[in-house]
């Protein structure tokens, strides 16, 4: 009897590392799509597109170069140099227009995206494994952590930290915030917002890209990965609230911990589980729990 409950302690212990990780992971992946949302108002269902690109740019670069973090990186320019275009020309124009006209235009991205993935890579899923000098496993007791979850965990709180630096104590931060609680007002001031979408549209690109690069080795990459992400992305921002970058970290490690927790039970139900908090959130308190 004592030793299973050591065992499900272990197992209780591991998932929650598991879901911590997790939770980094998506809400680094969800932040952009949360200020694109919270900022320009726009539903930027693309976000997926550029995280499922970024994965597949990631797995031939490491094939190519051999080195992880260089090819996540280059990865992330990439699919942000990408995302110019993109914004230029066919975002900027939903800029004050109906929240659904960007729901349509997200998904023709997301669409046009995946088309172009299955003609390049293929239907057949491809995987990576982390560079040895973040692989391998730390042993703690019974408890067993591989070291890439570490490597994740670390690599998003600092990202984090650094979007919170940028957001909290520049001009360019300032304006953003300034933009998301009155608009109206900013424009008011003669400040150039749409310029200030634009770079915001930039960097979201960006973070989804170090996301799809940062996941690569975690998951089989496949076609259908960038949906599946972009609907925990909507329910990270639901749950935390709109335009919120605490309430995005903290949601994020929620959703992680209540997927990793429900995958013990029953694995075939975890991602439902996620999407029925985000229901509950949105019934006593719709704005979430950090939104205003």
């Amino acid at each position: 009897m004592i030793i299973k409950l050591l065992e499900l302690l272990g197992t209780i212990i591991q998932q929650t590392f598991l879901g911590i990780t997790l939770g980094a992971l998506f809400a680094l992946i969800a932040i952009g799509f949360n200020l694109s949302f919270g900022l320009a108002r726009i539903i930027n269902i693309a976000h997926a597109g550029f995280y499922a690109l970024a994965a597949y740019l990631t797995f031939t670069l490491v094939k190519l170069i051999g080195e992880f973090i260089v090819s996540v990186l280059i990865s992330a320019t990439i699919v942000s140099i990408l995302s110019i275009p993109i914004e230029r020309y066919l975002i900027s124009k939903l800029y004050g227009k109906h929240i659904d006209l960007s729901l349509v235009v997200g998904f023709g991205v997301l669409f046009i995206v995946s088309s172009l993935i299955r003609y390049i890579w293929g239907l057949e899923p491809k995987s990576i494994s982390p560079p040895p000098y973040i692989s391998g496993q730390l042993f703690i007791g019974r408890i067993i952590i591989p070291v890439y979850y570490i490597f994740v965990t670390i690599c998003s709180a600092i990202i984090f930290l650094l979007i919170w630096l940028v957001i909290n104590k520049t001009m360019i931060g300032r304006i953003v915030k300034a933009s998301i609680d009155d608009l109206e007002r900013v424009c008011l001031l003669g400040i150039n917002v749409y310029r200030i979408f634009t770079i915001n549209y930039i960097i979201s690109s960006f973070l989804a890209g170090l996301g799809g690069g940062i996941v690569a080795p975690l998951i089989s990459i496949h076609p259908a990965i960038g949906p599946t992400i972009i609907l925990i992305c909507f329910s990270i921002v639901v749950v935390g609230g709109m335009g919120s970058i605490f309430g995005t970290l903290f949601a994020g490690i929620i959703v992680g911990l209540t997927i990793s927790y429900t995958a013990i039970l029953n694995p075939s139900i975890a991602e439902g589980v996620a999407y029925l908090l985000m229901a509950v959130v949105l019934i006593f308190r719709p704005q979430g729990i950090f939104g205003k």
